[in-house]
């Protein structure tokens, strides 16, 4: 489980202003893997993309934030930016701005407990690795608290 930063009261936004000032973590080399993607520069950073655009958690960049944390590894100021970009993740869900992908992805894992599709290539496979089969039965009590918690609500494409 991820650790969450915490910061007291009108301190997040100076953290906000330290990270979008530095951007270290999106120039030290592997530390996140959207540095690959040729949209970002040391100027304009992914992690400056997320925090600093007008759309907010309607960016739909924030979903290229895998939560890997090494963001966090490199920060020389122990700021979170991945703090920041769940946060948007967040009010994205909230409002239903959710990336098509991380939609059908959560849907699959709400209904099935696995984050992909099971198929028979993937059955062969773990039978030429001597693996049981995978139990393929419907996780009740997942299904019971994504609908409790809203997070099924959320899912639906439009919802706002």
């Amino acid at each position: 489980m991820a650790i969450r930063a915490t910061y007291p009261p009108g301190a997040a936004h100076e953290a906000a202003e330290i990270c979008l000032r530095c951007g270290v973590c999106c120039n030290v080399a592997h530390s996140c893997h959207v540095m690959y993607d040729g949209k970002f520069t040391p100027t304009n950073t992914f992690v400056y993309d997320c925090l600093a655009s007008e759309k907010g958690a309607s960016n739909p960049n924030i979903w290229m934030c895998v939560s890997c944390h090494k963001c966090e590894e490199t920060c020389p100021y122990e700021v979170s930016p991945v703090h920041f970009i769940e946060v948007l993740k967040g009010q994205a869900l909230r409002c239903g701005w959710v990336h098509t992908t991380i939609r059908a992805e959560v849907s699959q894992v709400i209904a099935t407990g696995y984050a992909f599709p099971v198929s028979g290539a993937t059955e062969r496979q773990r039978q030429a690795l001597n693996l049981k089969p995978l139990p393929m039965k419907p996780l009740r009590d997942l299904a019971k608290i994504a609908e409790k918690t809203g997070l099924v609500e959320s899912l639906k494409e439009g919802s706002q």
